[in-house]
């Protein structure tokens, strides 16, 4: 008996939407950007599930529209605002994020972080992240590095559990 298109893109979305939106939300720092970049991409996906659900890995195709969307939206954005007046929104008090990983990711450069979320969050691997983010794989992993190296320092300087202020 076929699958529904419907109930398969229903099931997808259900599966998928919390993680791409987290995703998108420690990568772009700003969480209606996130929401609205989550948004398009699963409207997207929607539109083209034929395609989308034969793709080697859907998540990916929903995460490489979203980034591609994000970056579209802050162009037009740039052209008609100084970079310098906007500031990140905090990330939302949610329980899965641990403040001290939040603001070492924030440190990073755009790059590492964007490599980072999509791998940590994303579940993607290098090549993947290469065709999400349109970078050569060897920037991917070289980011990759980076990133990882600057976060064990920057997380083994932050203060314990027993450090933070109740």
């Amino acid at each position: 008996m076929p699958v529904d298109p419907l109930e398969a893109f229903g099931l997808f979305y259900k599966n998928n939407s919390g993680p791409v939106f987290r995703t998108l939300l420690a990568g772009t720092l700003n969480r209606a950007a996130a929401e609205d970049a989550t948004a398009e991409a699963f409207a997207r996906a929607l539109a083209h599930w034929d395609t989308v659900a034969s793709h080697p890995n859907p998540k990916a195709w929903v995460l490489r529209v979203a980034w591609n969307h994000h970056r579209s939206s802050w162009r037009r954005w740039e052209a008609r605002w100084s970079v310098d007046q906007q500031e990140p929104s905090p990330p939302p008090p949610e329980s899965w994020v641990d403040p001290d990983l939040v603001a070492a990711i924030r440190g990073l450069p755009k790059g590492q972080r964007e490599v980072i979320v999509l791998v940590a969050l994303g579940e993607l691997t290098p090549t993947e992240i290469a065709g999400v983010l349109g970078r050569a794989v060897g920037t991917v992993r070289s980011q990759l590095f980076r990133a990882r190296m600057t976060l064990r320092q920057l997380l083994a300087d932050a203060p314990g559990p027993e450090g933070r202020d109740a």
